[in-house]
């Protein structure tokens, strides 16, 4: 025994030594310099904007998103770095620290000594204990699937069934998970708790069509015709009520609602494309003409090969590729639905796991969106120097703002950083499931 704590007692010197001078030294010189750092590169990349600006190479509306961005990733980099200053500058408690670790590790040394230090249980490992320490690593290592926590939002739903938050939550996982059978159930529901409602009515007609392979069933037209009656601008409801028109070889009624719905993209030129192209689609096979603005471009041999089916075609607001980059899904813990609204914003973004703690890539996303899919990419990167890709390794995290501000607030929720190389084809799932002190 003397021999065991002879050599015990030096082992714990030698680590006290080396987490004394880590725990005693200040840095607050250092992270002084960081944010004086952070400061000049967030005002040269403001003037290079500016300059950009003044050149005519950027609009107005460009530098003013670009100027946001900016804005947001500064005030997570000061937040960040204030945050590690306050903990680091703290010398007392660092020796307080350094003080309850002489005292306990050899008490603790001593008693395990106690407990197996005989020769006889060196080599016992323990009926289970392999399988124990392997569940237990997996329990706390891992976060639970999408599937796990669909049946956790199900339970809570059949508690308190008048929660239209959770419904709502509840049927985009299921459109997520292709589940539309479920989704038609769940948005049934939120329609009876919020009736008359053109967003709710529409999220149903979606999940019925999608469950019949695409087609808009009578169901969805009657739901559709109502939502126009309510709202006679809903650009997704005159979108979709073409489509059942034109399913039903109804050529003039489909190319009434598809003209109504032209004009309200105006400022989404992409989808004002697509439903150019339906148009012309119509006319070509119909000899019709639809009452639109501008004139529409030749149709040359017929829609291309792989234009997909007109019933298929999704609606403005449906699901779209996410593009290329580091691929992330995000979705919110249940037991937290009741605290966020629809309108609150989601930061989902990237940033280096060592170096500066500006963000390197973000999407803004609402909590309606969620579940979410996003990619971040180098195009989303702040500054040119500070790109994902300039990093090998990256952490990836989401917070959710009440206020909608980018600087992280005391109750914020949000969602632990994981770590990832920052080329990663692997998908990473991000649960929202704690809350900021």
């Amino acid at each position: 025994m003397n021999t065991f704590l002879f050599m015990s007692g030096g082992m714990i010197i030698i680590a006290i030594a080396l987490l004394a001078p880590t725990l005693l030294r200040k840095r607050h010189e250092a992270h002084e310099e960081t944010r004086e750092y952070n400061i000049r590169i967030a005002r040269e990349r403001l003037a290079e904007l500016e300059k950009e600006n003044r050149k005519g190479e950027l609009s107005d509306e460009e530098f003013a998103q670009a100027k946001q961005d900016l804005e947001i990733a500064l005030a997570q980099d000061l937040s960040t770095a204030s945050a590690s200053a306050q903990h680091s500058d703290n010398l007392g408690t660092a020796r307080m620290t350094l003080a309850i670790i002489a005292v306990s590790l050899p008490l603790m040394v001593y008693a395990i000594y106690q407990q197996v230090g005989s020769p006889e249980y060196l080599h016992v490992a323990g009926p289970g204990q392999p399988q124990q320490q392997a569940a237990a690593h997996g329990a706390g290592g891992q976060l639970p699937s999408i599937s796990e926590m669909v049946a956790e939002l199900e339970k809570r739903l059949e508690a308190k069934p008048d929660n239209p938050e959770g419904w709502f939550l509840l049927g985009r996982t299921y459109m997520r998970l292709e589940r539309y059978a479920d989704a038609a159930r769940a948005y049934e529901k939120l329609n009876e708790l919020m009736p008359n409602q053109p967003a709710v009515m529409v999220s149903l007609v979606d999940a019925l069509s999608m469950r019949e392979g695409g087609r808009v069933p009578e169901k969805g037209v009657q739901l559709l015709d109502e939502v126009i009656q309510l709202d006679p601008q809903a650009t997704t409801a005159l979108w979709l009520a073409g489509n059942a028109a034109a399913q039903r070889n109804q050529d003039q009624k489909a190319l009434d609602y598809w003209s109504q719905a032209y004009p309200l993209l105006e400022d989404e030129p992409d989808m004002q494309r697509e439903l150019r192209e339906l148009i012309g689609e119509i006319e070509a096979r119909s000899g019709l003409k639809a009452d639109i603005p501008a004139p529409l471009p030749p149709i040359i041999g017929g829609m291309p090969a792989d234009h997909p089916p007109l019933a298929a075609t999704n609606a403005p607001g449906t699901e779209e590729p996410i593009g290329e980059g580091l691929q992330v899904e995000v979705a919110l813990d249940a037991e937290l639905v009741d605290l966020v609204s629809n309108n609150d914003t989601v930061f989902i973004y990237a940033k280096a796991a060592a170096g500066p703690p500006m963000p390197l890539a973000v999407a803004r996303k609402r909590v309606a969106d969620l579940p979410v899919k996003v990619a971040l990419n180098d195009s989303m990167a702040m500054m040119p120097q500070m790109k994902l890709s300039s990093f090998d390794r990256v952490l990836v995290g989401a917070r959710i703002s009440k206020s909608g501000q980018a600087t992280p607030q005391s109750g914020d929720l949000q969602s632990a950083e994981v770590e990832t190389a920052s080329d990663s084809d692997a998908a990473l799932q991000l649960l929202i499931n704690s809350r900021r002190p």
